[in-house]
């Protein structure tokens, strides 16, 4: 039996009306009978076009046989695939504004999403895209309720809630496909917490209610009214407060370590500084990339010199609050930058059935990018994780398809001092020799500039 990492995905299969298979040339959707008839007439509404246009709904070309069984669907490829789990708080409201603007302009039109998770969010940069189309169908012209409203609770607000207030993590919706219950946060919230909007519609209400026992489960479902446009606003009424709620518990950015790091870094002097932008930038214009990955991209200095070079750019840090910096910063920017929280030390696992539902992050990076720039993170590699020096080197060849901006701290640096702690016999072959041997066995050295504070910062092709 073959490994389970060398699987191929499995197409998408918890949606009884149809399925998803992304291969090389788009995601192919195939939709059964009788949902084929109605998603197809979404599809020919001018409105729906307008989505497309608009950059808020993937587009859709038919590519079955008018006499085929199953319709088959053909979106584009997203540049690059991520996960909530790897979103900062920025990411995670965009996508929540995406699900519920959308849904309410489906409802005005007699639409509506059936379903609401993160995991039907995609970015092109930091831009939301809406991808599933399967998740679109008629609205119940007397259903004043929408059925999605607890998916949108449990796997939006609540996670976002319970970051804001208890400091829960963002990426445990990695092994939280469904989110949380409110009775997992009621217990931990202080009084004060659960007596505070949102948690006392989304927490504290409904856990009190349910020890009670005054909660059917038929009782929401069966709700209609007999004026449909009494209805729509009531449903419309529920998806604006669902938005403010979201923006509500949305924590504003907060300082960390490494958030305000390119403004208070003391070991580079200014002409340093100016250097060392200016051989990245040229490296960049030599290397013309495409996709550029951006290790270690703090606030995303070098991100955005890499963008200004015509790139599309995955920007991946372990400081969440950085990535939430240079998230806010994009807002309104056309770069195409997607900033995730990924740590290249231990990064995003396989997850979801037979752990092949949700890729890895290495393998999502297999083949996709051109130049990866590892600026000030080597040395984080070599000491705070323990990684040897030459599966560093081979991990970045995997990462490359050709170029590699990167850069050398040596050991009397105070930086790597610090991350030294004392241990300087059980590190004491960490060398520049023993770094340009382990890289020199898969790249050759195209450029370098040694700086006043001592860091080399070189530009490597790959052999």
């Amino acid at each position: 039996m073959a490994e389970l990492s060398t699987l191929p995905a499995l197409p998408t299969f918890r949606d009884p009306a149809g399925s998803v298979e992304v291969r090389a040339d788009g995601a192919y959707r195939s939709i059964h009978p009788p949902f084929d008839v109605e998603i197809l007439e979404f599809l020919a509404l001018p409105f729906a076009s307008e989505l497309v246009t608009q950059g808020r709904l993937v587009a859709s070309e038919v590519v079955s046989s008018p006499s085929a069984e199953t319709l088959v669907l053909r979106h584009p490829r997203v540049s690059f695939q991520s996960y909530p789990w790897e979103w900062a708080p920025g990411l995670w409201l965009a996508a929540a504004e995406l699900t519920l603007n959308l849904c309410s302009d489906l409802v005005d039109r007699g639409w509506v999403l059936k379903d609401a998770t993160p995991l039907n969010v995609l970015f092109e940069g930091t831009r939301p895209i809406f991808v599933d189309v399967l998740s679109i169908q008629r609205a119940e012209p007397h259903q004043p309720i929408w059925l999605a409203y607890g998916q949108f609770v449990r796997t939006f607000l609540l996670p976002m809630l319970a970051y804001a207030r208890l400091g829960w993590p963002l990426q445990t919706s990695l092994t939280r496909r469904d989110g949380y219950e409110p009775e997992e946060l009621y217990p931990v919230l202080s009084w004060a917490a659960r007596l505070r909007q949102p948690a006392l519609s989304a927490v504290t209400l409904p856990s009190v209610l349910a020890r009670t026992r005054k909660i059917q489960a038929t009782g929401v479902a069966s709700r209609s009214v007999k004026d449909p446009e009494l209805a729509k606003l009531i449903l419309l009424k529920a998806l604006k407060t669902l938005l403010a709620q979201m923006h509500k518990v949305t924590p504003t950015h907060r300082a960390s370590t490494w958030s305000n790091y390119a403004e208070t870094a003391t070991h580079y002097s200014d002409e340093d500084h100016a250097r060392k932008r200016t051989f990245v930038t040229t490296a960049l214009v030599n290397a013309k990339p495409c996709r550029v990955l951006d290790v270690g991209c703090n606030t995303g200095v070098y991100s955005n010199v890499a963008a200004d070079a015509g790139a599309e750019v995955v920007s991946i840090d372990t400081d969440l609050q950085a990535v939430d910096r240079l998230c806010a910063s994009l807002n309104g920017s056309r770069k195409k930058i997607l900033p995730l929280c990924v740590d290249l030390a231990r990064p995003t696992p396989a997850a979801g059935w037979e752990n092949r539902e949700n890729a890895s992050f290495l393998s999502r990076c297999d083949g996709h990018f051109d130049t990866v720039m590892m600026l000030a993170v080597l040395h984080h590699l070599l000491l705070r994780n323990q990684i040897p020096m030459d599966r560093i080197a081979a991990l970045c060849s995997r990462l490359t398809t050709r170029h590699l901006i990167l850069e050398w701290v040596p050991p009397a640096d105070p930086k790597f001092q610090e991350l030294l702690r004392g241990r300087d016999t059980i590190y004491e072959h960490i060398t520049e020799a023993a770094f340009r041997e382990a890289f020199a066995q898969y790249f050759v050295v195209r450029d370098e500039l040694t700086l006043a504070n001592g860091r080399t910062v070189l530009y490597l092709w790959k052999m």
